[in-house]
């Protein structure tokens, strides 16, 4: 089988990603506490995780479309009506990737560009089937990684940052549909609409 090449990004688009990962882990407690240079070699690997998935991908299904990949997987993928922030979500006992309407609607009016609106429904798609992915073939990957968080005696409690995986995620899709900005950038939108509504 033959392998795409990753794609690249410029420096700049590399720091913006990597300043992107940060906003996403920079809540969680475990994250807080690493070293400043553990934190950056952690966001380089799972970014690097995901844009590898993005390589193979294609050549596997041949299609870098995330809908006709979800198809060819046997996923189903169709809208739903639902109010709140979440733009989509993958059902992992149906296998199915459900895109919310409501929220896919008022990202459009608000940015008011309609050739943004296929390729957010193909962002959204990619994410989620990221997620299909990791349960049914990689594994989740922020479950690849423990942190010590306490040692008594011979015992270590150990925490997950579950956030890595939506880290890999946005490189994934990023990186498949091979685009310049993150798609991340449509979850802070998103926030600052529904935190003015």
């Amino acid at each position: 089988m033959a392998k795409n090449k990753i794609f690249k990004y410029s420096a700049l688009g590399e720091r913006n990603r990597i300043a992107l990962a940060y906003l996403e882990l920079g809540r969680d407690k475990t994250f807080q506490q690493l070293p400043e240079p553990k934190k950056l070699d952690l966001v380089k690997e799972v970014l690097a995780i995901g844009d590898e998935i993005a390589a193979w991908l294609p050549a596997e299904f041949g299609t870098s479309d995330p809908r006709k990949i979800a198809a060819k997987m046997g996923v189903k993928v169709f809208g739903e009506d639902r109010s709140g922030r979440k733009g989509s979500e993958y059902r992992h006992d149906k296998k199915e990737i459900i895109v919310y309407r409501n929220f896919h609607e008022r990202l459009m009016r608000e940015v008011q560009s309609p050739e943004l609106s296929e390729n957010l429904l193909k962002y959204m798609v990619a994410h989620e089937l990221f997620h299909h992915l990791e349960i049914n073939r990689l594994g989740e990957i922020y479950q690849r990684y423990k942190f010590p968080v306490w040692k008594l005696g011979s015992y270590t409690r150990e925490k997950f940052i579950k956030g890595l995986s939506n880290v890999a995620a946005q490189a994934f899709t990023q990186s498949l549909l091979k685009l310049d900005l993150s798609p991340q950038i449509f979850d802070y939108l998103s926030y600052i609409l529904y935190t003015n509504a």
